[in-house]
């Protein structure tokens, strides 16, 4: 949602702007209430309600009624969007382990508390607002290396892609939760489309894990050499690296591309899509365009 608003004059210096009477019933807004402005780092100011802040939100789930190849899914949503309990009834000792097991892999932070033969009780454990969220995406970008490194070791690669995984929802959630909570957005001081762009970000560095699993044992280090060196460029180019120029991403692109000549045919596109997704990251630098 897109509001504008008029620029008024109190006084003879004082200058306002109403807040929109939706947005305010969206999120409790009354006459006396705080709200917090932010300045991010490129010059927008940020509108963030006070009053969602702390508040606990337990999501349901009954196992019975969904799919269980649906219940990653929606987990999944209640754990991007800032859920903090999740709350499973079942039927079965099964349908319970199976759970316990996909949180296990999938969602960081989210622990068992309690259990009964019928239902168990989830909570997510983790302080968030003492995460480094831009120490992680350093730690994703270090796991799809190792995973380069280790590419002719299927398991091995595979234990890594989980991790990849769970960092990413780890960091969604992050990114979801700023939007409203101003802590967490004082903390990241991200401009709208800078949450945008961490959000493209992530989604690039989390599908390099998934296309390196699907190579993984298939392809030699040799193949993926250069492709390394281009993602580890462009990463550090978007994280703000001014050392990084745009023809150092020019260059290390041409190489990955030519060495996909010797490559295997049944992984080579893999390889190229790998590619794409490193440039794609660099293309979203405002550091390395705007120097």
């Amino acid at each position: 949602m897109t509001y504008l608003r008029k620029v008024l004059k109190i006084g003879n210096s004082s200058l306002f702007i109403t807040l929109p009477k939706l947005w305010c019933e969206k999120f409790g807004i009354r006459e006396g209430d705080f709200v917090e402005a932010l300045e991010s780092s490129t010059g927008e100011l940020i509108i963030m309600p006070r009053n969602n802040e702390g508040a606990e939100r337990t999501f349901f789930i009954n196992l019975e009624e969904i799919q269980k190849e649906y219940a990653e899914k929606v987990i999944s949503y209640a754990y991007i969007n800032g859920y903090t309990k999740l709350r499973a009834t079942y039927k079965s000792k099964k349908e319970l382990e199976d759970l316990k097991n996909l949180i296990e892999s999938k969602f960081m932070g989210l622990i068992l508390v309690s259990e009964t033969d019928e239902e168990a009780l989830f909570s997510f454990a983790l302080d968030i607002n003492q995460i480094d969220f831009y120490e992680i995406v350093r730690r994703m970008d270090r796991i799809t290396s190792f995973m380069i490194d280790s590419i002719a070791n299927r398991e091995k690669v595979k234990a890594m892609d989980s991790e990849v995984d769970k960092l990413y929802f780890l960091l969604i959630r992050m990114l979801r939760m700023g939007l409203t909570d101003s802590m967490i957005a004082r903390k990241l001081m991200l401009s709208p489309v800078q949450f945008l762009d961490y959000r493209l970000v992530l989604h690039f560095i989390e599908t390099i894990g998934d296309e390196l699993t699907s190579i993984a044992g298939k392809a030699d280090f040799k193949d993926l050499k250069t492709v390394k060196e281009l993602k580890e460029m462009s990463i550090r180019a978007f994280l703000g690296d001014k050392k990084i120029k745009p023809s150092d991403i020019e260059g290390a692109s041409k190489e990955a591309y030519s060495a996909l000549v010797s490559v295997k045919p049944d992984i080579a596109l893999n390889i190229s899509r790998i590619i794409e997704m490193a440039k794609d990251i660099a293309d979203l630098s405002e550091t390395l365009y705007l120097q």
